[in-house]
């Protein structure tokens, strides 16, 4: 259920990679309380990874990866409110 919502050109994309998904902002919330991962997110449903390579290594890229794909394929999201925060 993901899209990829970087620019697939490199020189627009910066550092980050945009990941598109219906329940974006429950992803979000799950992937930095349950799994210690800190995306940015932005509406409506873009949840943003930075790759900074002076300090994020190909395992902290898989780790997250894996872990975003455990929230969604075992439904971690669905314990977070429909309702975005009052603060992100």
């Amino acid at each position: 259920g993901f899209t990829l919502n970087s620019p697939r050109d490199a020189g627009r994309r910066g550092s980050h990679v945009s990941l598109g998904h219906a329940e974006g902002m429950r992803i979000d919330l799950a992937l930095i309380n349950d799994m210690q991962v800190l995306p940015d997110f932005r509406s409506p449903d873009n949840i943003r990874l930075g790759i900074a390579p002076i300090y994020t290594s190909f395992v902290d890229i898989h780790s997250a990866v894996m872990r975003l794909r455990e929230i969604v394929v075992d439904r971690l999201y669905e314990k977070y409110p429909v309702e975005p925060p009052q603060v992100t």
